[in-house]
């Protein structure tokens, strides 16, 4: 019950965003009382808080596929950040936009867990890179990792992309571009522009 519970909740709140929706809402889309969700939870942040936990780790099944499905570091930039621009919508922003605003100790362990994983799995991506010959060796890949991080920190940010005015998947590409252009070595470029006309 607790399991259908958080991924019925998880529907609404992708749909609806994590502040509008009520325990009402939630007992309705899953047709079942009020009185039994408050018998497998505390309140809605506790919902929440395990919903949050339970988007994470599809979040992460995504990264580790991209990892086992990418031949090298190039691959996998590529496959997280322009392939998989579907997997990132309006919804996932508005959701991530209520949990800054009205959940913000979920937020800042979200972003926290997020952040090391991320973080760690861009470092090792950067470093295959370079001993790959296909990204510069002049580069820093802790700073890189960061910048990476910081630059799609700025999808969720309303006051540099407005919803109503830019499409989600072209900032996306546009960053990937932005960035990949910026590490690539000679035998990278080449190795890109082959791959986008293998995946167009």
């Amino acid at each position: 019950m607790r399991k259908n519970i958080i991924t019925g909740s998880i529907e609404l709140f992708m749909k609806y965003g994590a502040k509008s929706v009520t325990m009402n809402d939630i007992a309705g889309h899953l047709g079942i009382s009020k009185k039994t969700i408050y018998q497998n939870f505390q309140d809605k942040e506790e919902i929440i808080s395990l919903a949050t936990d339970v988007y994470f780790e599809n979040k992460l099944k995504i990264l580790k596929e991209a990892e086992r499905n990418s031949k090298n570091a190039v691959e996998l930039l590529y496959n997280l950040t322009v392939k998989l621009k579907n997997r990132i919508s309006a919804t996932d922003l508005v959701v991530i936009n209520d949990l800054k605003k009205y959940h913000r100790e979920i937020w800042q362990k979200f972003k926290a867990k997020k952040h090391e994983v991320v973080f760690v799995s861009l470092l090792k991506c950067l470093k295959s890179g370079i001993s790959e010959g296909l990204f510069r060796k002049d580069i820093n890949p802790e700073i890189l990792a960061n910048l990476h991080i910081g630059e799609f920190e700025l999808l969720c940010n309303e006051d540099f992309f407005p919803k109503d005015r830019y499409v989600i998947s072209e900032i996306q590409e546009q960053i990937f571009d932005h960035f990949i252009h910026g590490i690539l070595s000679e035998k990278g470029f080449a190795f890109l522009a082959t791959y986008k006309q293998t995946t167009a």
